[in-house]
């Protein structure tokens, strides 16, 4: 019941910012990923912790969203592997 509950809680916190934003060369936890359908086509969401238990959500630019397979996002939910993102500018993104 816990892992349900830390799931809508996942969906439910947090705001949505661009990824542009985040700070160059830090690492963010990833503590929850979905993927989505918007108005420009598929892409994965991603909650990120920033300070203390805070939490920002941001979409992966198309190009690496088509990275993160079904089994990554799995794995995110439930916790079985954890995962960082580092911005390192508008060209390059690394998920670790």
């Amino acid at each position: 019941m816990a892992l349900l509950s830390s799931h809508f809680q996942a969906i439910a916190s947090g705001i949505i910012v661009r990824i542009d934003t985040l700070e160059i060369d830090r690492e963010y936890p990833v503590t929850f990923a979905r993927r989505l359908t918007i108005q420009y086509g598929p892409t994965v969401q991603l909650t990120l912790r920033t300070d203390g238990n805070e939490s920002v959500k941001v979409f992966l630019p198309k190009r690496y969203a088509e990275l993160v397979s079904d089994t990554d996002i799995e794995d995110i939910n439930s916790s079985i592997k954890q995962y960082k993102l580092i911005f390192r500018g508008k060209t390059q993104l690394h998920i670790y």
